[in-house]
Formats: structure tokens, sequence, C-alpha cells
């Protein structure tokens, strides 16, 4: 294997779990990735100011391990399915889709829309933990359900704020996902 094919073979991962993202997957994602971005941001690795590039790249990979974790986990609980929470769903499919077919270009379409949009968040909400959670997270599956779309869509990210505030209700509601559980 040449330098250049094993530098590569990472973006390839990408492209093929972009590829392979279902719609009976998206609700997986959707919460493996909010509480993988709160478990950094509460953890001793989240500086808590002072953030740089390293960071919202470690937030952007964790959007692509999501990804990939999505496929072996089906929550036992999720928010009302609304229409604005099936329009989400079913962008982020055709998104990730449209992605997909871009192959290494579109996950530098990815990279370059969510790295300075993830840092602005850890900086504008510095000692804000929730609000940090809440725009990456935002901001991470609307990249995702825009696709290779460049307008922005409204009623879309109204979707996605929608979509957040579901899952909050169930988390404040007492689910737990199972590698958080305490040991009886």
């Amino acid at each position: 294997m040449t330098a250049s094919s094993s530098d590569s073979a990472w973006e390839d991962d990408i492209v093929r779990g972009l590829h392979s993202v279902t719609s009976d997957q998206v609700p997986a994602l959707e919460i493996i990735l909010l509480d993988a971005f709160v478990d950094w941001l509460y953890s001793p690795a989240n500086p808590g100011e002072n953030f740089d590039e390293s960071h919202a790249g470690h937030l952007v990979s964790t959007l692509f391990t999501a990804i990939d974790s999505s496929r072996a986990y089906l929550p036992a609980q999720e928010p009302t399915v609304t229409d604005a929470i099936t329009a989400v769903r079913t962008r982020v499919v055709d998104g990730a889709h449209e992605l997909s077919a871009q192959g290494p270009d579109g996950v530098t379409t990815i990279v370059s829309r969510l790295m300075p949009t993830v840092l602005a968040e850890l900086q504008n909400n510095t000692g804000e933990r929730a609000k940090q959670a809440h725009g990456v997270w935002v901001y991470s599956i609307y990249t995702l359900a825009l696709g290779t779309r460049t307008e922005h869509d409204h009623a879309l990210m109204e979707g996605v704020v929608a979509t957040f505030a579901g899952w909050d209700e169930v988390l404040r509601g007492g689910f737990v996902v199972p590698w958080r559980r305490q040991a009886p």
C-alpha cells in the first residue's frame, strides 16, 4: 500500500459509511452523536476555553464515528415522530448519499462546513456546555441533511432544532443509552 492510498483510506471509510446510511439508522445516529458530544464537552478533555481547530476537529471526527456506530444500535426510545422530524431524517439519508456520491470531495464538504461552525459554537458559548452541545449537534445534523446543497434551508434548520428538542425531552424523561447505565 502506498502512502497516498493509506492516507485516503480513512476518507474511503467515511464515504462508505455515508453511502450506507439508512432511515432506520438515523435515530441511532442522532442519539449516539448527542451522547458523544455531551460526553466530550463535560469531560476533562474539554479545555473549557481557548478552543482551536484540534477541538473542532475532534468533534467533526465524532460525527464520522457516530455514523459508523449507528449501524449497530437501535434506541429503545426516541422522540415522538413529527412531520418535521421525518423530513429531517429523510434529508439526512439523502444528504449523506449525495455527499458519498462525491467521494472524498463529499468528506471535504462536511469538514469545510463544520470546522468553522463547530469552532465558533465552542468559542461563542465558552462556559456554557449545554449551549455548545446544542449548537454543535444542530450544525452537525444540518450539515448532513443539507448534503450537497449550498443554499440555507430555514425549514430544514427548524426541523433539526425540533429534533434536538425531541431528544432533550426524551433524555429529561429518564432515557439513558445502555452504555451510560450504572451497574446495580
